[in-house]
């Protein structure tokens, strides 16, 4: 993910989840726990677990820099056995990419630990049988041969919006206003389908909260009354994949971490598996989370201010690459 994206504050990405939330995933009231459990790090509930699913922006790194801590405990994991899965919104990336980003950083995973968003882009597009053209939110070097159809970025010609019979929101940097408002105003005189490769509505950048896109999809279907079609937390796809690749856990030894209430406690509740919040370095870092918790009506099962807090890691791992 690129630093380029347009901004938001806490208090406009909180509202902008509780606005949106019907049309998120809902999770019946007895799959939310009763109380959250509050736990020094990650390892001091790990032995619970045979499967951890690893959120990444806000729980591995912020920004391009590894949280404190991180590196070390992901280590540790891996060397008393635990499986261990990596799921990202970043449609933006090859998973090579993001793998050697995660690399320098000093984590030691490779393409099976991975599930990407991306990789459910095209099926989805298969479920669209009637649409052979689509405009994609996303930059003209983004690798549009992994998708099937005639897909065009889009960009300043308005009458590209109007001609092609749907949409794909996959990677919102350099996205402008003008953009959005044609977008908008396409969709309004003509609906049509709207597929979201990242639904997140925001991602910590370090000291900022980018615009992803999925808050571009939810204005872009308040345009026009369509709702997107989305992959990648907190929707089932990545839930499944994980559990599909490793049959021989069972669902209540599983544990999702993640730093935000409305995709990875939500995609966790929702999928049946327990949850662990982490609170600094990523979205909620310095925010009163009872409060969130209150006002979202969710909770995860355990919370922790970061997955390695008060463990130090290694020094040559500790400097972060970009």
């Amino acid at each position: 993910m690129s630093i380029n994206r347009p901004r938001l504050n806490f208090t406009q990405a909180i509202d902008a989840y509780l606005q949106y939330a019907p049309r998120l995933p809902q999770v019946q009231a007895d799959a939310v726990p009763a109380k959250t459990d509050y736990v020094e790090n990650l390892l001091a509930i790990a032995d619970q677990f045979d499967l951890i699913v690893f959120d990444a922006f806000g729980v591995l790194n912020s920004g391009p820099t590894a949280i404190p801590g991180a590196v070390k405990t992901i280590a540790t994991l891996q060397e008393v056995g635990k499986k261990i899965a990596v799921v990202t919104n970043d449609a933006s990336s090859s998973a090579e990419a993001i793998l050697a980003r995660h690399r320098k950083r000093g984590f030691d995973f490779d393409n099976s630990n991975l599930i990407s968003s991306q990789q459910f882009i095209a099926p989805l597009m298969h479920e669209h049988a009637d649409i052979t053209h689509w405009g994609a939110m996303a930059p003209a070097d983004w690798p549009f041969h992994v998708l099937p159809d005639t897909v065009e970025p889009l960009g300043a010609d308005r009458a590209l919006y109007d001609r092609v019979d749907g949409f794909l929101l996959i990677d919102s940097e350099n996205w402008s206003d003008q953009q959005q408002e044609m977008l908008e105003q396409s969709l309004a005189a003509n609906p049509r389908p709207i597929l979201v490769g990242n639904p997140d509505i925001c991602a910590p950048m370090g000291d900022f909260l980018s615009v992803e896109s999925g808050y571009f999809a939810h204005l872009a279907a308040d345009a026009c009354g369509v709702m997107p079609q989305c992959v990648g937390k907190p929707y089932h796809h990545v839930f499944e994949e994980v559990l599909r690749r490793h049959p021989d856990v069972s669902r209540d030894r599983v544990l999702m971490v993640g730093d935000t209430v409305h995709t990875d406690v939500l995609g966790g509740l929702a999928s049946g598996i327990k949850t662990l919040l982490v609170h600094q370095g990523g979205f909620l870092d310095g925010q009163d989370i009872e409060n969130v918790f209150a006002k979202s009506g969710l909770r995860p099962h355990f919370c922790a201010r970061a997955i390695g807090h008060g463990i130090a890691d290694p020094v040559s791992e500790a400097v972060c690459c970009a």
